[in-house]
């Protein structure tokens, strides 16, 4: 399923209306198509977080600010995103700007040594 934002430019007429509600009828359904839990109810870990094709990398920046840092990852092809949980000081992790490959990203963050699990998918 591919998700196509409708634009709005007029939220009292009712074509436009019907179209905002389908699309959000749509998010919430593929919403419900996503798992993070295991069969037990529990948090998934391991290579692949189940349904979702990511993989958990646990990364920790370099002892210097703002240089890059390659991380490995293990899934198989070039990632489309990056989510970071929460690090264990106040920092921005952010791409480096170089291309990311089918086995590593390339990642900066704005303070040194930045302990944080990333959620690459």
């Amino acid at each position: 399923m591919t998700l196509i934002a409708p634009r709005i430019t007029d939220m009292n007429d009712p074509l436009q209306q019907s179209k905002q509600n389908q699309f959000l009828r749509d998010i919430r359904q593929m919403a419900f198509l996503l798992t993070f839990l295991d069969k037990n109810g529990g948090v998934a870990d391991g290579l692949k977080a189940y349904n979702f094709d990511a993989v958990w990398v646990a990364y920790t920046s370099n002892g210097s600010a703002d240089t890059e840092d390659t991380v490995a990852h293990k899934l198989d092809r070039i990632p489309n995103g990056v989510w970071a949980g929460m690090p264990d000081k106040a920092a921005v992790i952010y791409d480096s700007g170089t291309a990311w490959t089918s086995t590593n990203i390339f990642l900066k963050a704005d303070a040194a040594t930045v302990v944080v699990n990333l959620l690459v998918f």
